[in-house]
């Protein structure tokens, strides 16, 4: 019988085989996941839908309302709007989730045209196959996660600490139930940004330049409020002006600069070329009267504490990464304040937005899923120096990991799809934890 131990003796944790068995597993999980939550009997509804438009629209249905049927968007939770008087299919939402999508929904419609499969594109059949590139882009930004923080952990701290992040934290809910938001999409490029700008800055190859420019165009083209990592990135290693200057100056030279420019151009272009259509202007703020209404009062303890998708109410464990970045601080280690500032000022956006809920249907902060690889980084640098605290401070600390991961797992297993409570209605999540830790989610 093979240890366990030998799995991690070995370089197994760190083949192609162990990215291939978490993709097979992740995928399971996605599907055993949306049969069992019930998701209104929607899965492709509201927000998801509004994203997922693009690809019916063109494989199928096109562009004109006249094509669709009635109250489509109805049933679909007006994710989308079917404007029969200028004929248009209308949505508040770029379209980089279904760029990234394409390949996988392709797949779906060549299988059909293959067997003549008489398939509608708002079912399960496409969402199966979105789904598969959902557990391949979720392990893949695991993997470029990975990459990064072996610039400045070792192999095994890595390991533990992508482990950690996708099990312990409401990325976890995102991938499994949410397989159709941006926040997983989002996850990826950032860590694809990451690792692409870092080892460009130290090798200078231009294919890691190509990683990093694509995967931030692709980036901003989900959102455009996502044009804020780059400075986050901008800033990782950076504790003097001239170590900014020189990254900076590198970027910005013509050798790199223009054709980023052009890749650019050419990722964002769809987008541009279909607010024209729907909007008549080619630049356009599609999120209309939606905005940051309480910059000057910004909800943090809302965003950070309420059992209404509270940050550190269904995510406790960015609470212990947070107290590991003030000890870096305190020691003045690397990136320690860049991960602080960066949690403050995420942490502002979400609580100066108009709705800083976000909805009532989340697990926890949706919007801070993205910035995980800079939050959490402090656990690896954790993980990196855990053999050099006392028996005593190791211990705490591998009870309070394991802990927080399970207090995750079992929180999700009983949330179903939105939690039905005020504010502050603890009583309501009280009961929602008592379902959750007596196994009766």
């Amino acid at each position: 019988m093979l240890k366990i131990s030998y799995f991690f003796k070995s370089k197994y944790h760190n083949s192609r085989w162990f990215y291939v068995v978490l993709f097979l597993l992740i995928f399971v999980l996605i599907n055993v996941r949306q049969t069992i939550v019930t998701n209104f009997n929607c899965e492709i509804c509201s927000d998801k839908a509004g994203y997922f438009m693009y690809l019916p629209a063109v494989f199928q249905y096109g562009f004109k309302a006249d094509n669709y049927p009635e109250k489509l968007d109805e049933q679909h939770g007006n994710g989308f709007r079917i404007d029969k008087v200028n004929n248009k299919i209308i949505t508040k939402f770029t379209c980089g989730v279904a760029l990234l999508q394409l390949p996988f929904y392709s797949l779906g419609i060549l299988i059909a045209k293959v067997f003549s499969l008489n398939v509608l594109p708002y079912t399960y059949y496409y969402l199966f196959f979105i789904n598969i590139g959902a557990a391949f882009y979720i392990v893949l930004g695991l993997f470029f996660l990975r990459k990064w923080l072996n610039y400045y952990v070792d192999d095994m701290s890595s390991f533990w600490c992508m482990l950690v992040i996708f099990f312990g934290t409401n990325l976890y809910y995102y991938t499994l139930d949410e397989s159709l938001m941006s926040h997983l999409y989002s996850f990826l490029l950032f860590s694809a940004i990451l690792y692409g700008l870092k080892t460009f800055c130290e090798t200078k190859k231009i294919n890691f330049f190509l990683l990093f420019t694509i995967s931030l165009s692709l980036a901003v083209l989900i959102r455009p409020t996502n044009i804020l990592f780059l400075i986050i990135a901008l800033f990782v290693d950076v504790n003097t002006f001239n170590i900014f200057k020189k990254k900076l100056l590198l970027l910005l030279s013509p050798k790199y600069f223009i054709p980023a420019i052009f890749i650019f151009l050419l990722i964002i272009t769809p987008q541009l070329l279909y607010w024209k259509f729907a909007y008549g202007k080619y630049l356009v703020w599609s999120y209309e009267g939606e905005s940051f209404r309480f910059w000057k009062n910004p909800w943090f303890l809302t965003v950070w504490f309420s059992p209404q998708s509270g940050l550190f109410t269904y995510t406790p464990i960015i609470i212990l990464s947070l107290i590991f970045s003030v000890i870096m601080l305190i020691k003045k280690e690397m990136n320690a304040v860049l991960v602080i500032m960066s949690f403050l000022i995420v942490s502002y956006m979400c609580a100066s937005w108009c709705n800083p809920y976000f909805g009532t249907c989340n697990f926890g902060k949706r919007p801070m899923v993205e910035y995980l690889p800079i939050i959490m980084f402090p656990i690896a640098h954790m993980l990196n120096k855990y053999k050099s605290y006392n028996k005593r401070i190791r211990y705490i600390l591998l009870i309070s990991i394991i802990v927080l991961v399970y207090y995750n797992q079992v929180l999700f297993g009983a949330f179903n799809t939105c939690f039905f409570g005020d504010t502050w209605g603890w009583n309501e999540f009280g009961l929602l934890l008592k379902r959750a830790f007596l196994f009766k989610g």
